[in-house]
């Protein structure tokens, strides 16, 4: 009979990057959310906001690269946007061209408002870092998305 170690058979798992990626991304999302929330904003509406105001006039199927979501949940979150106005569409330029996404100046108002408590949330020593090793960690997190093509 053969008897099976016990534990998991891939070693200790806080040694394994990618699921303490996984739980911090989690714990920050609860952060995120946290903060947002008295501001009447989601991490998702935060993310297109920012695209938008950084380059305005992105389309939807671009949003949603950017995003790494689906154009039809892109398509639905923006439905919602332009309704409490914070971000307008253009009407397409010709047929089959698609339409031009910018934020309103209330979206942008919005931005402005809680950026400052984002970056408080998450500045390096709300998050236990000093500034140097803040500064590498997201070199590297940078480096992990382009080699996985994110």
């Amino acid at each position: 009979m053969t008897t099976t170690p016990p534990g998991w058979s891939g070693g200790d798992p806080d040694a394994f990057t990618a699921l303490t990626l996984v739980r911090t991304a989690l714990s920050m999302r609860r952060v995120f959310i946290a903060t947002l929330a008295p501001h009447s904003l989601t991490p998702q509406q935060f993310n297109v906001l920012l695209h938008l105001v950084q380059e305005p006039g992105r389309s939807q199927a671009v949003l949603a690269r950017e995003l790494m979501a689906t154009p039809q949940s892109v398509g639905e979150l923006l439905r919602g946007m332009e309704q409490q106005g914070m971000i307008e569409r253009t009407p397409p330029a010709g047929r089959g061209r698609p339409s031009a996404v910018y934020a309103t100046p209330a979206g942008r108002a919005l931005l402005d408002d809680v950026t400052p408590h984002v970056l408080a949330a998450f500045a390096p020593e709300a998050v236990g870092l000093d500034e140097a090793s803040y500064r590498r960690l997201n070199g590297d997190l940078h480096a992990i998305l382009a080699a996985l093509g994110a």
